[in-house]
Parts: C-alpha cells; sequence; structure tokens
C-alpha cells in the first residue's frame, strides 16, 4: 500500500492520490470486519492491526496539529507507517455472500475448433489469440448490443495504463497485471490494464463531483483488457480479452440495490434468453470475494465466469477521495462482462449441436 499512501511513507514516487487515512469507521465497531474476514477466511490479526494503525493515527494527529515541530513529527509518522499500511490492506466489509459453490468447470472445445477451421491463431511468444471470420462477427454483435442494452451510460474511452497506486486503491495482486515502463530508473510503476476498473476509475482521482451532475452516474467501456501471461492461452484465459465495463457511481444503497438487480436481469435476458447459454446466476461465498468487493453476483456457464457484478459501495472511493458536492463518498458497482468467453461458449455449443439463438444465427458459418 505504500504507492497509494506515498504522500505519508516517503516513496520516491510522485503521490497520485490522497486516500482518506480516517480509518477509524473500521476499529470504532470492529465485528462487522471481524465478521467479514472470517467469511474471507482471512487470517490477519485484526487487533494488530488496530493497534499500529492506533499508534500511527495519534502521530498523525499531532503531525496535522503541531507547526513548530513538523519535520520532527513527519520522521515520527514515517517510522509508524505500517500501522497505515496494515490498515489500508483491510479488504472491503461483507454486505452478502452466497451458500452455493461455484461449479466444476467444463473444459472448453473452441480452440481445437476454430484452429482446424483457420479461423483462430496464436501469438505464442505474446499469448496473444487472433480471429478471423465468423467469430469476429459475433465479436461485434456482443459489442453493439451491450452498448445498446445500457444505451442510458456515458461512453468513455479511458487510458489503458494505471499507476501502481490505482491498483492499491482496489487492494488487488499486482502480480495478475503488466507492468509497463519506459525503461528509466525514474519511471513511476506502471501497469498496462486496459478496459478495467482500474482505467474507468481514472479520470476520477481526487473528485469532487458538482451539485449540477444527475445522479447515479453510469459510464461504459468497450475493449481490450491485459492480463499477465498464462499457462494456456485461449479465448477464455488469454491476457488480451475483449470485454464490456459499467462503473456504476451514486449516493444511496438504494440505488445501489436497484442497478444491481437491473442489470442482472439484462444480462440474463441477454445470456440466457438471447444467446440460449445454460446461464447460472449466483451470488459468490465469501472466500470469492475479491478485497475490493463487499458482494458479488456471476453469470456462468459451465463453471466459467461470463460476467461479474461487484458491489464496491464506498471501499475505493474513501481511497482515491471521490466524493459528491455533499462531501459523502460516493458508492459504486462495477461490472464485468468477458466478451471473448461468452464467445467460447458459444463455439463450444455450435460443436456439441445445441441449437443457434436467432439472433445470431445469419452471422454463423459453418463452411
Amino acid at each position: 500500500m505504500s504507492f497509494l499512501a506515498a504522500k505519508y511513507t516517503g516513496r520516491g514516487d510522485v503521490h497520485v492520490v490522497d486516500p482518506s487515512v480516517d480509518l477509524r469507521h473500521i476499529f470504532d465497531n470492529i465485528e462487522p470486519m471481524k465478521l467479514s474476514l472470517e467469511e474471507r477466511r482471512s487470517k490477519i490479526d485484526l487487533t494488530e492491526v488496530k493497534e499500529g494503525y492506533d499508534n500511527w493515527w495519534a502521530k498523525y494527529n499531532l503531525w496535522k496539529n503541531e507547526k513548530e515541530n513538523a519535520q520532527d513529527l513527519k520522521k515520527e509518522l514515517r517510522a509508524e507507517q505500517q500501522g497505515l499500511l496494515s490498515a489500508l490492506s483491510l479488504p472491503n466489509f461483507v454486505k452478502k455472500v452466497g451458500k452455493e459453490e461455484k461449479q466444476m468447470l467444463k473444459q472448453s472445445v473452441h480452440m481445437d475448433y476454430l484452429q482446424s477451421k483457420g479461423l483462430m491463431r496464436i501469438e505464442k511468444e505474446a499469448d496473444v489469440v487472433h480471429l478471423v471470420g465468423f467469430p469476429v462477427l459475433l465479436q461485434n454483435y456482443l459489442e453493439h448490443h451491450l452498448l445498446d442494452m445500457f444505451s442510458d451510460a456515458t461512453l468513455i474511452s479511458p487510458s489503458c495504463f494505471a499507476r501502481a497506486a490505482l491498483l492499491e486503491a482496489a487492494n488487488v495482486n499486482f502480480d495478475l497485471y503488466m507492468p509497463f515502463t519506459d525503461g528509466s530508473e525514474k519511471f513511476p510503476k506502471s501497469y498496462l490494464v486496459g478496459n478495467s476498473i482500474f482505467a474507468l476509475l481514472s479520470p476520477f482521482v481526487r473528485s469532487e463531483f458538482s451539485e449540477k451532475n444527475n445522479w447515479p452516474i453510469t459510464l461504459q467501456s468497450i475493449g481490450m483488457a491485459y492480463y499477465a501471461k498464462k499457462n494456456k492461452t485461449n479465448l477464455s484465459n488469454a491476457r488480451q480479452r475483449l470485454k464490456h465495463t459499467i462503473l456504476f457511481m451514486a449516493r444511496t444503497d438504494e440505488e445501489v440495490e436497484s442497478f444491481i438487480q437491473d442489470t442482472s436481469l439484462k444480462l440474463a435476458g441477454l445470456l440466457d434468453e438471447g444467446l440460449l447459454l445454460e446461464l447460472k446466476l449466483r451470488t459468490v461465498k465469501g472466500k470469492e470475494l475479491k478485497n475490493y468487493e463487499s458482494q458479488a453476483i456471476t453469470l456462468e456457464d459451465k463453471g466459467l465466469q461470463l460476467s461479474r457484478i461487484s458491489r464496491v459501495d464506498d471501499y475505493i472511493s474513501r481511497r482515491l477521495n471521490i466524493v459528491s458536492h455533499s462531501q459523502e463518498f460516493v458508492k459504486m458497482v462495477y461490472v464485468d462482462t468477458d466478451i471473448d468467453r461468452v464467445l467460447a461458449r458459444l463455439i463450444d455449443g455450435l460443436v456439441e449441436g445445441k441449437p443457434v439463438a436467432r439472433s445470431i444465427k445469419g452471422l454463423i458459418s459453418l463452411d
């Protein structure tokens, strides 16, 4: 968390964000966080984290309010920095978890089929998949359908790159993503992330929305997401995959819950009734939650996650300092639909001889 809290740790990197370091809401009533850690099966020693943070917070208040010995107090504050970093490493509070385990993953056959037909080529050195022919038409159809389905959302094209501080704001593992540098020693630690929660968040770091903004605020983006190399390269696991993403920002829990319900119905309608996939909606168990999630609903086909609706609440907005005009941290939902994985399951269905949805029948050529 040293990139996120660079202002307080003395890192050489330019500090990108000023996270809210008042984390007393976590420790004043510690039971909800204890339960959250239990649900996640985390072994974090919360008592130790609280003690370290309390020490740091005391030093912080001295430094903030004392003008004469500011330099000495700042050194003392940095000496206690681990207390802040450990507190920032805590995950989100858990809002709701499911009881159902994820289905066993059914292996996909799309790669063998597409390669045999000359419709797919794998660039082995880069672990990247290239498609031609009707699979590209299916991708285009899914892109446009998703954009139209959420036409009330503002379409944006954010940066493909994110500073390390943004990844720490979401409390994710750096190893999952591709580091990026210009080769110089002073280049700030950055990652090539593509279409992702980090990219959608990047324009709003340290933002205060004005009174004139129409709430809730919904943004969408379409494009490639990038990951670190994996052992197997196919449409489901390639390091470069086409995705549709949504960032929803609201001021109330009611707006958040309404959006989650509406989005679940829309995506289920497309994937199940619209494309005839074997869809299963599931609220994930606590052990499956990402650190920034308080709840997550997945839409899966035979154990393969096609779409994920992540309830974030104000976890990230506190860390990136994103507030409404009334100075309240905004509540968020993030939606990630993996178009390439949807395509993989559609191809699996073709190979298995399953009925083809009327909406895409005209796009498919089996010659």
